[in-house]
Formats: structure tokens, C-alpha cells, sequence
């Protein structure tokens, strides 16, 4: 059970560093190319935008399956004897999580309406770029709260 722990943090940790600096780079670097290519005409941005989608959400589902994993591999679970309380951080990060697949299921409808509309482009690719940042935001609150239940778990 030891190892399954392990692996399952392992993972969850690589994913969370990929997922995380894959939306900054998309969000400080690929969506303001975009917003040039899209006045130009050019598809390489483009390109690299379709490429790199599939990898994002594979790492997001990395990250919400190897959180149930992590959270039904610890010591303190113990089979739905559990006292759940909702101010917890690991609950907290549950609901961040829904709130991170939502906005990312947003930028996944906007880049559909990008491709398909070649006027609208620049509006669509905006909208893209707010939606990215707040899911980077919640990215970024999820792990203040891994940090403040490690820091409980250690004090306690």
C-alpha cells in the first residue's frame, strides 16, 4: 500500500508541474503569437496549439485520478469511516479542481469557435487567454492548499 502511495504522489506531483507550466506557456507565450498569426494568416501557432491540447487534458485527468488515488491510499482513510469535515484543504482542492475542469472545458469550446470563425478570431482568442489565467489562478490555489495540509499534517 506503501508503494501505491508513493507512485501515486509521484505522479500526481510530475503532472501537476507539467499541466501547470504547460497553461503559462500557453497563456505568456503560444495566445499572444496566436493573436498576431491571427491578423497575418499564418497556422504555425496554430499547429502547436492542437498538438499540445490533448497532452494538457491528459495531465489534468492524470491529475483529478491520482488525487481519488492519493486520497484512498492514506493512512487516514479508512474506508468510508472517515469523519468528513469541509473545511479541510484536501476538500477545498476538490472543489478547485471541478472549478479548473470547467474553465478548461471552456477554453476547449472557445478554440472550437477560433477555428471556426475567421472573423472573430481575436475576441475568441481572448477570451481563451482570460480563461487560461484563471485556471492557472485556481492551479495556483489548489497548491497553496497542498501546502497548508502538509504544514497541518506535520504540525499535528
Amino acid at each position: 500500500m506503501e508503494f501505491m502511495l508513493w507512485a501515486a504522489l509521484s505522479l500526481h506531483i510530475f503532472s501537476v508541474v507539467i499541466w501547470l507550466g504547460s497553461l503559462c506557456f500557453l497563456s505568456a507565450i503560444l495566445y499572444p503569437v496566436l493573436e498576431v498569426e491571427a491578423q497575418t494568416g499564418s497556422n504555425l501557432a496554430e499547429h502547436i496549439h492542437r498538438r499540445m491540447m490533448p497532452f494538457l487534458w491528459l495531465s489534468l485527468w492524470t491529475i483529478g485520478i491520482t488525487g481519488v488515488a492519493l486520497y484512498i491510499f492514506s493512512p487516514e482513510f479508512l474506508y468510508g469511516r472517515e469523519k468528513i469535515e469541509w473545511t479541510t484543504p484536501v476538500h477545498g482542492k476538490v472543489v478547485l479542481f471541478i472549478f479548473i475542469v470547467i474553465f478548461s472545458m471552456r477554453t476547449r469550446t472557445l478554440y472550437a469557435l477560433y477555428r471556426s470563425s475567421k472573423e472573430k478570431r481575436v475576441g475568441y482568442l481572448r477570451n481563451m487567454a482570460r480563461a487560461i489565467r484563471i485556471t492557472i489562478l485556481l492551479g495556483i490555489l489548489s497548491l497553496l492548499l497542498s501546502a497548508w495540509e502538509s504544514i497541518t499534517k506535520i504540525t499535528s
